[in-house]
């Protein structure tokens, strides 16, 4: 694996991660959202740092599961991947938070889509900032 491509697409990955999810959450679902103000911790007791980290630590994940599991890398694969990937978290927080919590079911849909959107993004993005000649090699 080349470590530093590797960095520089998860950093690239992480980067889209967080413009998406701010125009995503504080634009075209922000009313939505609103329906969760009562539920919601209040802003001035969230902690931007534990936000970031789980962020980074799905960038890197998805990038280095890019790298271990596509065999034949591309724009294609990489959409496939983040098409995985999206579904995978479609079923496991958006569903879950939908049956668990008292929200909408339109807002969990809404979740679902956007977030099944940025995963085949990340996939994209991945297969064009880690090539083909990247994968399966041993550089640093």
């Amino acid at each position: 694996m080349n470590v530093k491509r590797f960095l520089y697409t998860s950093l690239a990955v992480f980067v889209f991660a967080l413009l998406w999810n701010g125009i995503v959450h504080m634009v075209f679902l922000r009313d939505a959202n609103a329906a969760l103000d009562a539920i919601a911790r209040p802003a001035a007791e969230r902690n931007t740092l534990l936000f970031l980290i789980p962020t980074a630590a799905v960038a890197l994940l998805f990038v280095y599961s890019y790298a271990l599991l596509v065999r034949t890398p591309g724009i294609r694969r990489g959409l496939a991947h983040g098409a995985f990937f999206g579904l995978l978290a479609g079923f496991l927080v958006d569903l879950n938070q939908f049956l668990l919590y008292p929200i909408p079911g339109s807002l969990a849909f809404l979740w679902f889509l956007f977030g099944f959107m940025e995963f085949c993004i990340y996939g994209a993005l991945t297969a064009l900032l880690y090539p083909a000649n990247d994968l399966g090699t041993s550089e640093g």
